[in-house]
């Protein structure tokens, strides 16, 4: 969306400019801290891949995904190397799943199998 400030007195004008770029510079801010608070949330409990979808390799805020669709293109995650190079760059937009297997059934009490038997 643009906005045409020419009409206005340069006063004006510079205090609207002034308040445009303190709301993007804020909402940028924002999406930083949503995005580190989202990786530390996966480092801790690393999600599930699903059956039929695959492992979710990648997260990104919806506000730093607006802007690298601006200036990447819109289908920028096709290209592998470019996600790739973003993942390079930008750690915090990785995900490491868990398989989508459960192993069931062990005991962590002791490593061996007894059988035991009742007199």
């Amino acid at each position: 969306m643009e906005v045409d400030l020419s009409q206005l007195d340069p006063r004006t004008r510079e205090t609207v400019d002034r308040i445009f770029r303190e709301d993007y510079d804020l909402r940028a801010l924002e999406a930083v801290r949503r995005q580190t608070a989202v990786a530390a949330r996966n480092g801790r409990q690393r999600p599930r891949a699903k059956n039929g979808f695959g492992p979710r390799t990648i997260e990104i805020d919806a506000f730093v995904d607006a802007i690298w669709r601006s200036v990447y293109g819109t289908d920028y995650t096709e290209n592998r190397d470019l996600m790739k190079f973003l993942l390079r760059r930008n750690p915090e937009i990785g995900v490491r799943p868990t398989g989508t297997r459960i192993q069931v059934g062990y005991s962590p009490v002791g490593s061996r199998f007894r059988k035991q038997y009742r007199l």
